[in-house]
């Protein structure tokens, strides 16, 4: 399974080796031998702190939110929710007609169903696609999707269902690329993620490369493990950084814009983000796979608010991951519920 994919005892482990403070390491390594006993007692109080955290988080995770100040809730209520085949779902895209499309990658297939959430018919399957993350559809019904095990880009033109594929380059290194999702761009491009290798890519619709930008670190520009994205309609685009625990917004020509969220237990800060999505007032939907919640921010990365019901009580989602909108329709996928569920905005 895919780093940013495993289950959450190994994502536990990767984030708190992630988190630990350079600095602090290397003040610690300056001080010498002498007080080795006094710092084997504050690693010791350290672990035991994260070791408590991530109990509360694991037994309790809506406990951060349960606390005075509260964050505001944003209403919706689920209307529909999509499930059967399906196995570990990790994305899911919308066209103007309202077909759904959800990227079931355990079988290598793209599931598409109706608006009412009856099966149409698939895309790929074995021997087309491997490993595929994300995806995106045009408002014309043209399918994209990121091939992870492939190294490539699938395109399945709308009503067909014979792919076109699109390579996407090796890092500079020689590195295989490792996409993870992959937006239609502006002005006939693909946005795309690139996972292992820390970066993000722009292409021509031929495949030629456009711009790069990223390499491993926590700096603007750069990544560690970016995973999902999507794009406003200014064509800045969010990615998600699943080890750095945040939301990057590029301008459209690959430039820092803005960070939104840090890591935390705090409303308006995340412990695993996975997925982000957009909608036409420019609110930024971010799901945390691990807290089960879903936050909404500004454009300029301020907190709106939490995804919760009409009585005032945060909505609990388990696992949930990619994400779409159309409309006042939230569309989330929630991976070990193998399930799309299908919320309504009640508060416009």
């Amino acid at each position: 399974m895919h780093l940013c994919l495993q289950k959450h005892s190994v994502d536990i482990h990767c984030h708190v080796a992630s988190s630990a403070d350079p600095a602090q390491s290397s003040s610690r390594a300056a001080a010498g031998n002498n007080d080795r006993e006094v710092k084997q007692d504050g690693n010791k109080q350290r672990c035991w702190f994260l070791f408590s955290l991530l109990n509360i988080l694991l037994f309790f995770p809506g406990v951060i939110f349960a606390q005075d100040g509260a964050p505001h809730i944003v209403h919706y209520q689920p209307v529909l929710s999509i499930s059967g085949s399906m196995k570990l779902p990790s994305d899911v895209a919308v066209d103007q007609s309202g077909r759904i499309f959800i990227l079931d990658g355990t079988a290598d297939t793209v599931r598409v169903y109706s608006p009412k959430g009856e099966p149409i018919f698939t895309l790929g399957g074995t021997g087309i696609l491997k490993q595929p993350l994300g995806l995106d559809v045009s408002p014309g019904g043209d399918l994209i999707v990121a091939d992870s095990g492939n190294h490539r880009l699938a395109l399945f033109p709308a009503e067909e269902k014979s792919p076109h594929f699109i390579d996407v380059p090796a890092a500079v290194d020689g590195k295989p690329s490792d996409p993870t999702d992959v937006n239609f761009g502006p002005d006939n491009t693909y946005i795309v993620v690139d996972n292992d290798n820390h970066r993000v890519i722009c292409l021509s619709r031929s495949g030629k490369p456009m711009w790069a930008t990223g390499t491993m670190g926590r700096n603007p520009g750069e990544f560690r493990f970016p995973f999902l994205m999507d794009i406003d309609r200014l064509g800045r685009i969010y990615i998600v950084e699943a080890i750095n625990t945040r939301v990057q917004v590029l301008e459209s020509n690959g430039n820092f814009a803005r960070f939104i969220g840090e890591w935390g237990i705090e409303p308006g800060q995340f412990f695993r983000p996975k997925g982000v999505v957009v909608n036409d007032k420019n609110e930024v939907f971010v799901s945390d796979s691990y807290l089960g919640v879903i936050q909404v921010f500004k454009r300029e990365g301020g907190l709106i608010g939490v995804i919760g019901d009409g009585s005032g009580k945060i909505t609990k989602f388990k696992t949930p991951v990619g994400m779409a909108i159309s409309g006042n329709r939230l569309f989330v996928v929630e991976m070990f519920n193998n399930r799309v569920l299908i919320l309504e905005r009640q508060d416009q």
